[in-house]
């Protein structure tokens, strides 16, 4: 049997442009389509379809659960861009959604996006469907099961997600949140339980990444003495940019990292290889690669 599509294509307006620091814009969009996407955000991904040009209807995307298809079918030049971002806040009662994009430049088609943007532009954004089975499992990388003690470290491009998973955090949960911003004026506050530790890191021009690397290589992560597994099994996938939980972690420690692929990709190996982390306990997301240009 054919499993149902868990996002659907919907038709959206923007109601507001609104900017959080210096590196960070929030967008709310509005639509009849988002009364029926699923609420939880978390670190949730969906999908804009930005226009293609001004006043772009974007003719030719259905607005259904079988959007992708019909994009990829079309002729080249007629194919728009589509972005992953996470869902910062999901309104189905009154039909709005979030999303919160770093503001990084115009010379790709987002960053020219993000910068002109106004009130009353309308675009296309793929959202979960609430009537899905197990939609909640859908899109989501942050799965600590039972865990009590967590580790979350991102960049901007994972500031999102984190204010997110921050405020979702029990008042009996402890352990390190770290966010590399661009700048000092870049302040993003969280809300987080007494036991849980905010470090805004501002990069000032060092490498992206590099920040979250030094902070990581200095906490005592995890804080439990490495299991004994079979051989082999901690042995890291050179080639692998993202690997996310199936099901939600089994343990009492969980770690979370996103942001530039490189950077990502080490602090997931330092936490494996040097530090005996469980793979299934460690969730990473290269969101994007340092050196490559936005296409």
């Amino acid at each position: 049997m054919k499993s149902e599509p868990p996002y659907t294509a919907v038709d959206v307006r923007v109601d507001a442009v609104h900017d959080l620091c210096p590196s960070m814009r929030r967008v709310t969009l509005s639509g009849r389509g988002l009364r029926k996407a699923a609420p939880l955000c978390l670190d949730r991904r969906i999908k804009l379809v930005l226009p293609r040009c001004d006043g772009d209807a974007l003719v030719g995307i259905p607005r259904s659960p079988d959007w992708y298809a019909a994009l990829v079918s079309l002729p080249a030049n007629d194919q728009p861009s589509v972005r992953t971002y996470t869902a910062r806040a999901m309104r189905p009662d009154k039909a709005e959604l979030d999303i919160d994009v770093v503001r990084h430049g115009t010379s790709g088609p987002a960053g020219r996006w993000i910068e002109t943007v106004t009130v009353g532009d309308r675009l296309v954004v793929a959202v979960p469907r609430a009537e899905v089975e197990g939609i909640d499992t859908v899109g989501l990388a942050w799965r600590p099961g039972s865990a009590k003690q967590i580790l979350v470290a991102g960049d901007e491009t994972a500031a999102p997600a984190i204010a997110n998973i921050a405020a979702s955090l029990g008042a009996d949960v402890v352990g390190t949140i770290l966010v590399e911003m661009p700048t000092a004026e870049d302040a993003w506050p969280l809300t987080a339980p007494p036991g849980v530790e905010v470090r805004l890191l501002c990069r000032d021009g060092e490498a992206p990444g590099s920040l979250l690397e030094r902070e990581l290589h200095a906490l005592p992560w995890p804080p439990e003495a490495p299991e004994t597994v079979p051989d082999g099994y901690l042995d890291d996938d050179a080639g692998t940019l993202w690997d996310e939980p199936v099901s939600d972690a089994d343990g009492e420690h969980f770690a979370w990292l996103a942001g530039e692929s490189g950077a990502v990709k080490r602090m997931r190996r330092f936490l494996v290889r040097e530090r005996g982390c469980p793979r299934d306990r460690v969730a990473f997301m290269g969101y994007w690669r340092q050196g490559h240009a936005e296409s």
